[in-house]
């Protein structure tokens, strides 16, 4: 399993702070799910509102239709139903302009309301197989005579009140065989919560015959599963709970839960997927992740909970996944979870992604537009985010002569935010320059344009130095989108590229080759396209990549004592 763009960064964690409200009204939620001959086949969801006082053509509730190429429940036509104390009401749908990431479908108020409004509507878990694409974990699914999935895909907030909630949300689970059990992100069972209605998009929800570590309820730390995974899933919560209370003291939360879950993918793709207090990872049927594969993976979407900047996802996805990469592998390396080897394998894999990245010169803007098309493009954020990071500590680091560090404003920012404060790009820019001078305001300003970022000496201290590599771009030899488009066809070939070499012409219809979209998808194997031109089926296998770049790994300098690999 290999971190991939899919691992969405959400911007939505603040929906969990609450603001300061007198007396919340109350918002009560029920689940129900149904079972039959050993299967959840759909489950009922009710949400009552503590007299909203709606105005005509107000919206009521709202729910994405595709949340990052993952489908909703949609609720066409009079699938979602709402009534006051004086009967129906009469509800008209509108959906927003799409976008790349979220294209809302609301419900309007055609009158003013009356009393408390109580929503119903049934979701029925997707159907999934070995042909799936794979994608982010949102999608609402049956599993092992079970239910999980993301409220994003099959719960419809109420967004006619912006201020917090009284949340209760009940599990009704009557009709579920014995001893079942029912977890959403912030507890499991019955629970009450004062925040913001979109919580319950930005939850993940477990329920059926789960099984759970530890055993003990004072825990901060658990971790769900219906089907018993390929590895030990006690021995990896033990490891994945270590790192969460080394993360979480680092970060100066002590108090709140967290949660991880774990879904089959009955294809053989895995990935992750972090939201409010939780992470959902799913393992598919090719190799099962290593505990390695779940430090860097689980490490990464965990650290999602803290630093964060408000704003528009092309300005702030930097620093939000940046972040994540380069906080998950320090701090497992802080805490002992990483040796000095893995540490340099993790940052060496981070470091070659993006000189690797064709697309890496694009602007934060433009590589937005294609961010859930060309899976180069969803990298961005990642690789940039992560080595402009490192640069920021390594001079502020040396400024100070070793006084202080990247984590004297990424700790401090995360504070502010988790306080109930918005912190923007403007905040960012004002600790840095803070810290280094109004040139880091102009090295800010290249970054997100798409320049070139320098390899720093000492960038991750004095245990381990660069050296200089030569490597390959990760390039198909013609336009990706083209490729992965309707219908599939090689279009824009580069005359000196291997898939020229190989065979392939313009204007080739594809009738099978691989999805580079996919987490799973290596651009140093050898690929094979299979096309259908002239009437003629033909195959053409090549290695996907472009130009020869310079790029730099890091090395453990043998004359350094491990004492001294400190970060």
């Amino acid at each position: 399993m290999r971190k991939s763009s899919w691992l969405i960064a959400t911007a939505l964690v603040p929906f969990l702070i609450a603001s300061a409200t007198a007396s919340p009204a109350n918002l009560d939620v029920k689940l129900k799910p149904h079972q039959s001959n050993g299967h959840v086949d759909y489950v009922d969801v009710s949400m009552t509102l503590e007299n909203p006082q709606a105005k005509p053509g107000s919206v009521l509730v709202h729910m994405p239709l595709v949340v990052a190429s993952i489908p909703t429940q949609r609720y066409d036509g009079t699938a979602l139903s709402a009534r006051d104390s004086k009967g129906p009401l009469d509800l008209s749908i509108k959906d927003d302009t799409p976008t790349p990431f979220l294209t809302y479908r609301n419900w309007q108020l055609s009158h003013a309301t009356e009393g408390d409004v109580t929503i119903s509507y049934r979701a029925v878990p997707r159907a999934v197989d070995s042909n799936t694409r794979n994608g982010p974990l949102f999608d609402l699914r049956e599993e092992a005579g079970g239910l999980n999935g993301a409220g994003f895909t099959f719960i419809a907030p109420p967004v006619v009140c912006q201020e917090p909630y009284n949340i209760h949300l009940k599990w009704d689970l009557s009709s579920m065989p014995a001893g079942s059990r029912g977890i959403w992100s912030l507890g499991e069972g019955d629970a009450s919560v004062v925040r913001p209605a979109e919580l319950l998009a930005t939850s993940f929800y477990f329920a059926g015959p789960v099984k759970s570590y530890p055993e003990k309820s004072d825990s901060r730390f658990h971790m769900y599963w219906l089907n018993e995974p390929p590895f030990d899933a006690k021995d990896a919560a033990g490891m994945i709970s270590r790192l969460f209370d080394f993360t979480s003291h680092f970060f100066h939360d002590d108090k709140d839960d967290y949660r991880v879950f774990i879904r089959k993918n009955p294809y053989k793709y895995g990935g992750g997927t972090a939201l409010a207090r939780s992470f959902l990872f799913a393992y598919g049927n090719a190799k099962a992740p290593t505990a390695e594969d779940l430090k860097s993976l689980i490490g990464h979407e965990m650290v999602h909970n803290w630093p964060m900047l408000a704003g528009d996802h092309a300005d702030t996805s930097w620093y939000t996944e940046g972040s994540a990469e380069y906080y998950s592998a320090l701090l497992a390396f802080r805490a002992g979870l990483f040796t000095p080897e893995e540490f340099l394998k993790n940052i060496n894999k981070k470091i070659s992604d993006y000189y690797q990245n064709p697309v890496q010169s694009l602007s934060n803007r433009d590589a937005e537009q294609i961010y859930w098309k060309d899976a180069r493009a969803g990298h961005v954020p990642y690789g940039r985010g992560f080595f402009y990071l490192a640069n920021v500590n390594t001079k502020i680091r040396e400024k100070s002569k070793g006084a202080r560090s990247l984590d004297d404003i990424v700790v401090p920012l995360s504070d502010r935010s988790r306080n109930g404060e918005e912190i923007g790009v403007e905040d960012w820019l004002k600790a840095i320059t803070a810290e280094l001078g109004e040139g880091a305001r102009t090295e800010y300003v290249d970054m997100v344009a798409g320049k070139p970022l320098a390899s720093l000496p000492n960038m991750f201290g004095p245990c381990f130095k660069s050296v200089a590599i030569s490597e390959y771009q990760q390039d198909l030899g013609f336009d990706v989108l083209a490729y992965m488009g309707k219908p599939r066809i090689v279009k824009g070939l580069v005359t000196s590229s291997e898939a020229a070499s190989a065979g392939l012409k313009d204007g080739d219809l594809v009738v099978e080759g691989k999805d580079v979209s996919e987490p799973s998808f290596h651009y140093d194997e050898p690929i094979t396209i299979k096309v259908l031109r002239d009437g003629k089926e033909l195959s053409f296998t090549f290695m996907p990549r472009g130009r020869t770049v310079t790029g730099y790994q890091w090395v453990r300098d043998k004359t350094v004592p491990d004492a001294q690999c400190k970060l």
